[in-house]
């Protein structure tokens, strides 16, 4: 996407989405295998493909809104296999493996910080990986807030995602840009009054450009 966002000058806050716009996120292969499920089935010499479609292919919403932990997902799994395997190794390997900030984007990151800009994370993931990239990752350091709907209960689009980080901002819609690489989240978060940019991955040059009036306007 390129172009201007129409009332940058007026963001006070922007909250990233996490996965495929500031971690580049793995895609899958012909077979639908991704990246960190050959990472696990290489390692611990299971049927990754298998796992994971028992873990996430069913109630997902559950999965990531806190209601089922994942390790319980992975260990009825295991058991039912007939697999000797601890949950714990698994969530190791994947975590580590599904971890690649884009560095143009971590640029970006400096920018806005530097300017004074507030930034958070808004992202769509179960409360463990959510904790393992605020804290082994570093996330928390880097922004001001993240918010995970694996701990708060409520997935992008619901109205209440949005709605939280407003409150917790103490920010009016306006105030707040959403960048995010699923077009219903920023279609969603624009009805609410925010500001939305549709994150097409490489796009960080677009990204910078767009945002440039609000980078000069801190510099005044």
């Amino acid at each position: 996407m390129s172009g201007a966002i129409e009332g940058i000058e007026g963001v006070r806050a922007i909250v990233w989405d996490f996965d495929g716009v500031l971690n580049r996120a793995g895609r899958p292969d012909k077979a639908g295998i991704f990246p960190w499920q050959a990472k696990v089935a290489e390692e611990l010499g299971i049927d990754a493909a298998a796992m994971a479609q028992a873990v996430f292919g069913r109630d997902k919403a559950a999965l990531f809104t806190g209601k089922d932990d994942v390790l319980d997902r992975i260990a009825h799994w295991a058991e039912g296999a007939g697999v000797d395997l601890d949950p714990g190794d698994v969530l190791e390997i994947w975590f580590e493996a599904d971890h690649d900030p884009d560095p143009e984007l971590d640029r970006v990151l400096d920018l806005l910080a530097e300017a004074g800009v507030v930034q958070v994370i808004l992202t769509n993931n179960e409360a463990r990986r959510a904790r393992w990239i605020a804290q082994d990752a570093g996330w928390a350091e880097r922004v001001d807030a993240l918010f995970a709907s694996g701990e708060t209960g409520v997935m992008k689009p619901a109205a209440e995602a949005f709605a939280a980080v407003e409150t917790a901002l103490d920010m009016a819609p306006h105030e707040i840009l959403l960048i995010d690489d699923t077009p219903r989240n920023v279609e969603a978060a624009e009805k609410r009054g925010w500001l939305g940019w549709d994150y097409q991955a490489g796009g960080a040059m677009a990204l910078v450009q767009a945002l440039m009036p609000l980078l000069l306007k801190a510099e005044r």
